[in-house]
């Protein structure tokens, strides 16, 4: 009796026509809008020019593609994301909850990715600038407070308004604010102050109109975890976990964002440049003249 040959992508491992159902991510399913062209399009070349199946190269691909558009704020493009450098340090510091074997596997499926979508004179250049993560505005700010208010149980709630409290009112990065702990917190001055025992070790002061919620958020347990207090340890998934087992939303929220809309709030505020470095926990102005784009140019005045 003949054998039916095997049909491309009917588990040959050989490319062929696209699966007829899209492919729909999960913990990345609230951000597909702003990442599936760099991924769909990356996915599409290396299939085609490694001759592999669409739908293994797009877990690894996607999983990626959100760490370096959400942690390191690269520009959702596919020849910005899809640099052999950024799969490096991908592996290396965004897969901790990974096993030794499925770092290597995705690594190995990443930088074939790469070598297929990324010109060779490309390789070996170093990554570009990216542009700097665009702040909020009043309205979006006011929409991501509404959000977090209208969480179904009264933990997510208190964790949404905390995770905005750390970004919003305190600058910080998303393994920053998940290593902040309930004994961080502290008076000075009139003032509550964060502090931060991360690579930039500082003491941040928050912003007056965010501190309820870190003051809500303490119990007798003060050496808990002040966001998500129940995890172990700290993940850098731990925030876009939190956000996609709650009620989907169309904000775009995002502890990179959080951070550029409190340097631009302190720079607005006339907060002094080298103040700003060291409670930012930044070098040099270098960082901040890239922020001051976003300052609004002054109003003419009538005649």
């Amino acid at each position: 009796m003949n054998q039916p040959t095997p049909t491309p992508g009917s588990g040959s491992g050989l490319s062929g026509p696209a699966d007829p159902t899209p492919y729909r991510p999960v913990k990345a399913g609230a951000y597909w809008t702003e990442l599936e062209p760099a991924v769909t399009g990356a996915v599409a070349v290396a299939a085609r020019r490694l001759n592999r199946d669409e739908r293994s190269l797009f877990p690894p691909a996607t999983a990626f593609a959100l760490w370096a558009w959400q942690t390191r704020g690269i520009p959702a493009e596919m020849d910005r994301i899809f640099r052999r450098r950024l799969v490096e340090e991908f592996v290396h510091r965004g897969m901790p909850e990974f096993s030794r074997s499925s770092r290597a596997t995705y690594r190995s499926t990443l930088l074939a990715i790469v070598e297929a979508v990324t010109p060779a004179h490309d390789r070996t250049l170093p990554l570009p600038r990216s542009e700097p993560t665009p702040p909020y505005t009043i309205a979006e700010v006011a929409s991501l407070r509404s959000w977090a208010l209208r969480q179904g149980r009264p933990s997510r709630r208190r964790d949404a308004l905390v995770l905005l409290a750390l970004g919003l009112g305190a600058g910080l990065a998303t393994r920053e604010l998940l290593a902040v702990r309930g004994t961080d917190l502290e008076w000075r001055s009139g003032i509550l102050h964060v502090a931060v025992w991360e690579s930039r070790a500082r003491l941040v002061p928050v912003l007056p109109h965010w501190t309820a919620p870190l003051i809500d958020s303490l119990d007798d347990e003060r050496d808990r975890w002040v966001f998500r207090p129940g995890r172990q340890g700290v993940r850098g998934a731990q925030v876009t976990d939190f956000l996609h087992r709650g009620q989907q939303t169309d904000l775009d929220v995002r502890p990179a964002r959080m951070r550029t809309t409190w340097l631009l709030t302190h720079l607005l505020a006339g907060t002094a440049p080298q103040e700003l470095l060291q409670i930012a926990g930044l070098e040099n102005h270098a960082a901040l003249d890239r922020i001051a784009k976003f300052v609004p140019p002054p109003v003419e005045p009538v005649d």
